[in-house]
């Protein structure tokens, strides 16, 4: 039974250390007050307060300026309620029944469902009066679970291998006994290193310590967790290489004049024809020995129509320097040191050409892929300066004649 001589005692104590520690002053209030109490609600809105003061100021949603005057109003406030006490505050309620010092908080623990076998992972139990400060500084997984718990200000976690055959090898740096803090949570973390493949269980334990008529009690709260041990971690195929099919052959000048052809194929079993190039007519033709004919390309699609007369134009200026190298190669063939040879060459066009002479030419190399720019550039100009300088810049180029033509006309 509270007495008013004791009472001033106390409000004493209480108002002296409300400028000093406003946390420390309200949790003081708390342990002396009735949680029955009429006014106990009061002092409940206060540290409600205090604590959303504080995850603000945290947050970064409210200034240092801000946060000192809520404090003050929160000073004023609880000068104001502890002075207004009086010693029936503190008397029990009539017909209720006893309040332990037990009250409802929050658990969360975080413990993989599945491990590998000797690979050590970390698990976290933490307990906290207000829900909303439970997850701070921590990343959600799917291994977190959050529940609604009995607490007391001072608490107990352990977590324990119930099985026969140890399954796990545990290990701790926390202390077991721990108290709870308003607006903190309270953690112990633990590192489980499993032993053996399987599923086993882990005892998450907790202890509740109540003073229940001046004697300290401990109840025990307990859950299984089902955890799943690997003896290695299911990894992702790689990535594999397909064959793709593709197949190409070139030959050099010296090897067309022998006859001889390189190749390089998608497909080493030869279960597939050779994939042919769209562009069929922009491949060189080579040189066949005697009685060897070309093999017949595969049809293709039909293109679709030049976009503009200047396309069409110089896709039958290719075509017609392609035919001029041929007929000029078939020449020193046929008058050169391999006598009397035949050359069968089949050339597909899709598209109407111009009529070009055929007469003896000089045996002209390939066209570099640079040769080839520059005659693009110069039909693109179609001017004669353009013509010129590619004449004078490449005379023994394919297009040089073509150049040289439409110089004439």
């Amino acid at each position: 039974m509270v007495t008013a001589a004791q009472l001033k005692d106390w409000k004493t104590e209480w108002l002296a250390l409300v400028p000093q520690n406003l946390g420390k002053a309200l949790k003081a209030v708390d342990e002396r007050l009735p949680a029955d109490s009429p006014k106990a609600t009061v002092l409940i809105q206060l540290q409600a307060q205090l604590n959303s003061a504080n995850r603000d100021k945290l947050m970064g949603t409210r200034s240092s300026a801000d946060l000192e005057l809520a404090y003050n109003q929160i000073r004023a406030k609880l000068l104001e309620f502890i002075d207004g006490l009086e010693v029936e505050d503190f008397h029990p309620v009539l017909g209720t029944s006893f309040t332990p010092t037990a009250r409802r908080g929050t658990l969360l623990h975080k413990i993989p469902g599945q491990m590998q076998v000797g690979k050590e992972e970390e698990c976290i139990i933490r307990l906290a009066y207000d829900r909303a400060v439970i997850a701070d500084n921590l990343e959600l997984t799917e291994d977190v679970e959050v529940k609604e718990v009995t607490i007391s200000e001072v608490m107990e976690a352990e977590l324990i291998d119930p099985s026969f055959e140890p399954a796990f090898a545990i290990r701790s740096f926390n202390d077991e006994r721990q108290f709870l803090q308003q607006g903190e949570y309270t953690e112990w973390r633990f590192y489980v290193r499993p032993l053996r493949a399987g599923t086993f269980d882990l005892l998450l334990k907790l202890t509740v310590i109540e003073e229940i008529d001046g004697q300290k009690e401990r109840r025990n709260i307990t859950w299984e967790e089902k955890v799943q041990i690997v003896t290695e971690q299911v990894e992702a195929p790689a990535a594999e290489f397909h064959n793709s099919g593709l197949s190409l052959s070139f030959s050099s000048a010296e090897e067309s004049r022998s006859g001889g052809t390189r190749s390089i194929d998608g497909d080493s079993t030869g279960s597939g024809p050779p994939r042919i190039d769209e562009d069929w007519e922009t491949l060189q033709p080579t040189t066949l020995m005697k009685d060897e004919v070309l093999p017949t390309p595969q049809p293709a699609p039909t293109p679709a129509a030049p976009k503009n007369k200047k396309t069409s134009r110089v896709r039958r200026l290719s075509v017609a320097a392609m035919i001029v190298m041929a007929v000029g190669l078939g020449t020193w063939v046929l008058v050169g040191p391999m006598g009397s040879s035949t050359i069968d060459i089949e050339t597909e066009s899709r598209e109407p050409v111009d009529a070009v002479e055929e007469k003896p030419s000089p045996v002209l190399p390939p066209p570099s892929n640079e040769a080839k720019r520059a005659w693009e550039e110069a039909q693109a100009d179609g001017s004669d300066k353009a013509l010129r300088q590619f004449i004078e810049r490449y005379p023994n180029s394919p297009y040089a004649e073509e150049a040289k033509r439409m110089l004439e006309e």
